[in-house]
């Protein structure tokens, strides 16, 4: 008998461990793996030439001006007109392609026209270059601009380049080019070894690479510019490239330490926070990276350059606890704008002409930054 009993909780122990590393394999995926695809939440239930009334999702009140993009439309959409239960109306500024129509399925677009390239989405001039990496050539974009100081903007997790195309014009009215870049496991870019995210720790080098082209086309300097996880890699290659020019950081709801995002994804499915705990030492060991190297709090007297930081505080993504606190303890380096209302990456949305101005005056404050 007592055999048995060793036996079974031999056995039972057995079956802990693998269900632990099991549930630490599937929440750590959801991290670190790349995904593909728009998904349409929202089902357009009417639809005239001014508005437009949208059911599902749980941020189509958001203040502000924001995209609608379906499989083959895109339109403008303005402020909220009316509310019922379940549903949302608001002001339809424009379609820009496709018909807008009840039985549409769509997403409210904060990048405001979806995957376009700067010619389509804003008229703007720019061509389709290379970036020569350690992993292969990177498709990236690039508006022309008479100054040497180049914008190199990195999108965030999941995303494409065209997340910059928002604040483009403020930068091609300084006469500052854009470079849009792609890193590993983009769609459409090299994948790295293990075809995973490394949240920064090795995504940085792409940005190397993207200085390397910037210079080697007459830049003498770059302001480096990030959303999201962008927003964690440019302080990784801040960090990683003392000696490059590099004259300022522009980061939008950054990722300034992994393990709060990581935390509150476990909070909102409803499960224990050991099984983030889990889950981050499962990423740590797939990947080879470590979260404390990524945690840029920890090593804010690392950083020299000033830094344009936006934050909302209805982000439900990224929570802003960190990047209020690397601004806390780096007040000599850090200018922090904080909007409310349009969560993830949506600053720009809840004002695009007070966005644009931060960004605008910011630029003109540094030293030959758009000559």
């Amino acid at each position: 008998m007592k055999r048995f009993l060793a036996w079974l909780v031999a056995i039972l122990l057995v079956l802990g461990v693998l269900g632990l590393a099991g549930v630490g394999w599937y929440y750590s995926g959801m991290v670190i793996d790349p995904t593909r695809g728009a998904t349409y939440p929202l089902e357009v239930t009417a639809a005239d030439a001014k508005s437009v009334t949208l059911k599902g999702g749980t941020d189509t009140a958001a203040p502000g001006t924001y995209g609608l993009t379906w499989a083959d439309g895109n339109a403008t959409l303005g402020k909220v007109t009316a509310t019922a239960p379940g549903t949302v109306t608001r002001e339809v500024l424009k379609v820009r392609r496709g018909e807008l129509k009840p039985g549409v399925h769509a997403y409210l677009d904060r990048w405001m026209w979806g995957h376009e390239d700067p010619k389509s989405a804003l008229g703007l001039p720019y061509k389709k270059v290379k970036v020569r990496g350690e992993l292969g050539d990177f498709p990236a974009w690039l508006t022309p601009g008479d100054s040497k100081t180049w914008v190199i903007a990195v999108h965030g997790r999941n995303a494409m380049p065209s997340e910059a195309l928002r604040i483009t014009p403020a930068f091609h009215k300084l006469g500052m080019p854009v470079l849009g870049i792609s890193y590993r496991n983009d769609e459409g870019a090299p994948a790295g070894d293990d075809g995973k995210f490394h949240l920064g720790a090795t995504e940085w080098k792409e940005v190397a690479a993207a200085i390397t082209y910037a210079r080697g086309h007459g830049a003498t300097g770059v302001v480096l510019y990030g959303y999201s996880m962008g927003g964690g890699i440019v302080p990784m290659a801040a960090r990683n490239l003392p000696k490059e020019p590099i004259k300022a950081l522009i980061l939008d709801s950054p990722v300034m330490d992994w393990n709060a995002p990581i935390e509150l994804g476990a909070k909102q499915q409803g499960v224990p926070l050991w099984i983030a705990s889990v889950g981050k030492v499962v990423v740590e060991r797939r990947t080879g990276i470590s979260l404390d190297d990524l945690d840029h709090v920890r090593h804010a007297q690392s950083f020299k350059q000033s830094t344009l930081m936006f934050v909302d505080d209805d982000d439900a993504t990224v929570p802003t606890g960190p990047a209020l606190e690397f601004a806390r303890v780096r007040p000599d380096l850090v200018e922090l704008v904080r909007t409310k209302g349009g969560g993830h990456c949506g600053s720009w949305n809840v004002d695009p002409a007070a966005y644009e101005k931060a960004v605008t005056d910011f630029i003109r404050k540094l030293p030959s930054a758009s000559a």
